[in-house]
């Protein structure tokens, strides 16, 4: 749990420029039932939704909601605290309070240029005591949406699908009025389609049976049974529909399943050795965290909710992955080696969702002390994952926990954000 030197020297491969880079997404009004993103922005759900509903998986989780808080908090002068010596120890001081305070375990990555410190604590396994390490994975949620926006602009600065495509034109009749809805919209989830994970059905399928094998189309089924939020274009609705669709958009231009193109354009050339893209395996490769629910009604302590199938989210959050390949592939992004500059200003250019935050192709800006912060969070049944990283990667923070973030006490979460916090502005 110390400072070291650790550069990411891996390279994707060179994607050609789009004709279409550097449009300016129009602004839009945000839609008042996206709960999901305006936790991220640190508006919480109410005790009675987050007691109610801890199966509502995906999207921003309510323990991202404290991180921006804490960072708005700690006021302008975070800046200027010294990278070196605030970030370190505070930040192992804030992962070891998480614990503290019940969640089984985290994770925490903490980048200042070159350097960077990683840390675990509490356990992967209640049952066992087996304590957490650096090298365990986790499903990281919605930190996949990154990864997805990134392969479509590579497949779009190859010149094999267009931002401005419409639905129906990859995917025909699956979506009614898929020919309004253009790629675009389904990145920045301001498509308008319902996200089928708020549909109780689903939910009451899911707790029945979690590892059951949900096949993409079938998710899609369960979203369009219901109307649009609104017209395409119009406002920003948080939907893992979206990305639903997306992956089947990915398969079609490619001929290839999803993981696959996942594999060969981004893990493997920067070396993310221990990132996959499971369907239906239930349990994850060693070593691997296990999963809980926590703070639950007449549960003597925190719930194994490990085996569950990761087709529930798969293009929208079945990513399986460590803090380590996280930061890599949040670095690489960053830095301009997944994207050349045309693609990565068109992934950069957000409509707003809140004070200070906005939602780009796939990724999240919110504003800090210490600068603009880019990145997702993921809320996967049993799992939290936070990430976040500035511009051309000089501060990066990574938390993940094996733990659901709706189940997290207003504290646990208090605990987060000032992890978050100290690994990435040094304040906390």
């Amino acid at each position: 749990m110390s400072w070291s030197d650790r550069r990411v020297t891996s390279k994707a491969r060179p994607v050609h420029g789009d004709r279409r880079a550097g449009r300016t997404a129009r602004r839009v009004r945000h839609c008042k039932g996206n709960r999901p993103i305006l936790r991220l922005l640190g508006q919480p759900a109410a005790a009675s939704e987050s007691a109610a509903a801890p199966w509502r998986l995906l999207g921003a989780g309510t323990a991202a909601a404290m991180l921006w808080t804490v960072i708005a908090a700690a006021g302008p002068a975070a800046a200027a605290v010294p990278t070196d010596t605030a970030a370190g120890p505070g930040f192992r001081a804030a992962l070891e309070q998480i614990v503290d305070d019940g969640v089984p375990g985290a994770i925490g990555l903490a980048r200042r240029g070159g350097r960077v410190m990683i840390a675990a604590t509490g356990v992967a396994d209640v049952a066992t005591a087996q304590p957490m390490t650096a090298r365990d994975r986790i499903r990281v949620g919605s930190i996949i949406k990154t990864f997805v926006a990134a392969v479509v602009l590579q497949l779009a600065g190859e010149h094999r699908l267009q931002l401005g495509d419409s639905v129906a034109r990859w995917l025909p009749g699956l979506v009614p009025d898929g020919r309004a809805i253009t790629l675009r919209e389904l990145l920045q989830h301001t498509s308008g389609l319902f996200d089928y994970f708020n549909e109780p059905g689903f939910e009451q399928a899911f707790k029945a049976d979690p590892t059951r094998t949900w096949r993409p189309r079938a998710l899609i089924r369960i979203a369009v049974a219901h109307p649009p939020l609104f017209p395409p274009g119009t406002a920003f609705a948080y939907s893992n529909t979206d990305y639903i669709l997306l992956g089947l958009v990915i398969e079609k231009a490619t001929g290839q399943p999803l993981g696959r193109e996942l594999r060969d354009r981004i893990f493997a050339p920067l070396g993310l050795h221990h990132t996959s893209l499971p369907f239906a395996n239930v349990i994850p490769p060693r070593p691997y965290a296990h999963g809980y629910l926590l703070n639950q009604p007449g549960a003597p302590g925190p719930v194994d909710i490990t085996q569950v199938s990761p087709s529930i989210a798969w293009a929208a959050g079945g990513l399986l992955s460590t803090a380590q390949d996280v930061g890599r592939f949040y670095t690489a992004l960053l830095t301009g080696r997944v994207l050349p500059p045309p693609l990565l200003r068109q992934m950069l250019t957000t409509v707003p969702i809140g004070p200070g935050a906005g939602y780009g192709l796939g990724i999240v800006s919110l504003q800090a002390p210490c600068g603009t912060a880019w990145g997702h969070n993921g809320n996967f049944p049993g799992y939290l994952s936070n990430a976040f990283t500035t511009l051309g990667g000089g501060r990066q923070v990574i938390v993940l926990i094996n733990a659901t973030g709706n189940t997290l006490t207003a504290q646990q979460n208090a605990d987060l954000g000032a992890a978050l916090s100290a690994g990435l502005c040094g304040t906390g």
